[in-house]
């Protein structure tokens, strides 16, 4: 009866965006199958996706506006030490007040690590053996507690941790997280949800069936986060929390300072809707994006979208890059935008259009999936801001094959800690002998703060056991 009831509300569903092939041959497959494939139908607001779709071909053949290179950045070089002391102690209150949460993207699989796990859970070759998801919630742990020693408190409230995961990674993520018994932080501190999925659809709009009970789905990419946190109840959990605004951050960068009180000060400060941290490009080639404006408006140019002519072009004002600030999915938003924003994602309507091969019932079809990214909402912001930061402090993405030599490896993200890590500790007054560097527990410091009790005037060349014990541990063990 319920089946019946359901297929009955969903014909007319489909009959108006042009999708009754779906239920072709659906009296023919085995009861359980049927059931499969309505579960799976009534889950989809085809209406919405009707609309994307004939948005988002639509936009496809529109030249974009011409763009161009932004020039309102906070660098370092305009900041003074006062200021950063402020912004950080401002960030700092945020935390102890219970207004800042941090939101993790972390969809993605190590595939291209050699990995079929969540990328969190990948271990990047630290003497600690961590995965990045324990360095990360040991970020997390040290700045609650240096957002408790500003307020002169023994503790404050926990700082909420949002992880956004995927369906292939969801089970396992939570899984890595209770076997490890959340590394230390507050089960109820941690809110999981999963992004979302669409229908790969054919040239014409139909939706494509992977099996005859099977739709073919794919991610709606990391901008499926707005939709999703709504959705989830995570928005309202925000607000039922006293949330005010949240950091965000990709899952694959080793260095990321979530929750950076110096950053999420200065935004605080500065009243905007939405920011970003970014660092100067490495060279023309690199194949980052970078931010620009097109009409006033903040965007992200992919590297495969700039000619690189202008790639290559300099700044006469700076000498630098003409577009020279990296996207480097280091986010700041407010909470009551992203409120704004996830219900204003029907009136954007355009999604990236991936011409691709779908697998189907019939053999393989010229298709299109769909995916927004998190930056293609920034032009709804009416405020923003772009806060340089340093590369080799704040960004160590772990995207490539380990031991091939590739950049944006493990390995060197592994060697961009130890060599933070090496640095901080020289300037506490120790001497490091290893040349490959020495590991920091982030229970121990957070940004090199702290350590002068335990480094001053001492060698770290080895004795693993004896420097973990200190929260210090040498390149090798």
């Amino acid at each position: 009866m319920a089946a019946a009831a359901g297929l009955k509300a969903l014909r007319p569903v489909l009959a108006k965006t042009s999708q009754l092939h779906l239920l072709e041959g659906y009296e023919a497959l085995p009861e359980e199958q049927q059931a499969a494939l309505l579960e799976q139908l009534q889950a989809i607001d085809f209406e919405y996706v009707a609309h994307i779709f004939k948005a988002s071909m639509a936009a496809a053949d529109v030249a974009a506006a011409p763009a161009a290179p932004v020039a309102d950045v906070a660098t370092l070089k305009t900041r003074t030490p006062e200021q950063c002391d402020a912004w950080r102690a401002a960030g700092l209150r945020m935390i102890a007040g219970g207004k800042l949460a941090v939101l993790l993207l972390a969809g993605g699989q190590g595939t291209r690590l050699g990995s079929s796990a969540p990328k969190g859970c990948y271990n990047i070759g630290l003497p600690s053996k961590k995965s990045l998801f324990q360095l990360q919630a040991e970020r997390l742990l040290r700045l609650q507690t240096l957002a408790a020693q500003q307020a002169g408190a023994t503790e404050v409230p926990p700082l909420r941790w949002y992880i956004m995961t995927s369906p292939p990674t969801d089970a396992e993520t939570k899984k890595h997280f209770r076997d490890h018994a959340f590394f230390g932080l507050r089960e109820s501190q941690v809110f999981f949800f999963s992004q979302g999925a669409l229908p790969a659809m054919t040239l014409t709009g139909a939706v494509i069936q992977e099996t005859p009970s099977k739709l073919a789905m794919a991610p709606d990419g990391n901008g499926g986060v707005y939709v999703a946190l709504r959705a989830s109840g995570a928005l309202a959990d925000m607000a039922a929390h006293g949330v005010e605004a949240v950091d965000c951050f990709s899952v694959d960068n080793a260095l990321v300072r979530l929750g950076d009180p110096l950053f999420v000060g200065f935004c605080a400060e500065s009243g905007v809707e939405c920011a970003a941290r970014v660092v100067a490009k490495a060279y023309p080639e690199e194949k980052v994006g970078v931010f620009a404006r097109r009409g006033g408006a903040l965007e992200v140019v992919e590297y495969s979208e700039l000619d690189p002519n202008e790639a290559a072009a300099s700044d006469p004002a700076t000498g630098g890059l003409k577009y020279g600030w990296s996207n480097i999915c280091l986010h700041y938003f407010r909470r009551d935008w992203l409120e704004a924003v996830s219900g204003q994602l029907a009136e954007l309507g355009r999604y990236h259009i991936a011409r691709k091969k779908i697998p189907s019932k019939d053999g393989p079809l010229e298709g299109v999936k769909l995916e927004l990214f998190i930056f293609d909402t920034f032009p709804m912001a009416s405020s923003t801001a772009l806060f340089e930061v340093r590369r080799d402090e704040d960004f160590a993405p772990v995207k490539n094959a380990p031991g091939q030599g590739l950049p944006d490896s493990p390995d060197t993200a592994r060697d961009a800690i130890l060599a933070l890590h090496k640095r901080w500790v020289e300037a506490a007054g120790g001497r490091v002998s290893s040349a490959e560097g020495v590991e920091v527990s982030p229970l121990v410091s957070y940004a090199g703060e702290g350590l002068e009790a335990a480094c001053g005037g001492k060698e770290f060349p080895g004795a693993y056991d004896m420097h973990l014990q200190a929260g210090i541990s040498p390149a090798r063990a």
